[in-house]
């Protein structure tokens, strides 16, 4: 049941909240992005905020999970937390929002829509590098887009520096580790 009052809208449990909406825990920023259109090349361009998303914080002094409209911050905002031309370096929102999700404080809430459209980009993933039918799991799909989106960050800046074709590849095992253990629960 959701409660109200003049500062906002809360519930006791975003379990509540179901069926209308489906509550994910958020452990990593890219929770609150999917890739564009029918991409499967995970890549910084290829990302964006999901459009309309929800979700709670939970409060320990109220023992309460206030509901909050995510505002549509960039990977470079949320992600990396990177000065670009349209953020300043510095936001006391963001990095509250940072600082909820390194302390498990904050759940997604994912509509019909959008839990569908992440869940047809699971299977998608998985057809784009396997023949046989499966589907990648969510938690892999994190993993794999926290790697691609850091290995990616490090080659823009890194090239000419002493050992980073040692970091690269340690990128590239990182990569090739998760990608086994997604087709290793498969098997």
């Amino acid at each position: 049941m959701i409660h109200h009052n003049d500062i906002g809208y809360w519930v006791d449990d975003p379990a509540s909240l179901k069926p209308e909406f489906t509550p994910i825990p958020v452990w990593n920023p890219i929770q609150f992005f999917k890739l564009q259109g029918k991409k499967t090349v995970i890549a910084r361009n290829n990302m964006e905020p999901i459009k309309d998303v929800r979700y709670c914080v939970y409060a320990k002094s109220d023992q309460r999970y206030y509901i909050r409209k995510y505002r549509n911050y960039d990977l470079d905002v949320l992600f990396f937390y990177k000065e670009n031309l349209h953020f300043s370096g510095k936001s006391e929102a963001v990095e509250s929002l940072r600082r909820y999700i390194a302390d498990n404080n904050v759940t997604l809430l994912l509509n019909k829509k959008q839990f569908d459209e992440i869940d047809e980009f699971l299977l998608r993933l998985w057809k784009s590098h396997y023949v046989e039918g499966g589907k990648v799991q969510y938690k892999h799909y994190i993993a794999l887009a926290e790697q691609y989106l850091r290995l990616e960050d490090y080659r823009s800046y890194s090239s000419g520096l002493l050992g980073s074709k040692t970091v690269v590849t340690q990128f590239e095992s990182r990569l090739r580790s998760i990608w086994d253990e997604i087709y290793g629960i498969k098997k």
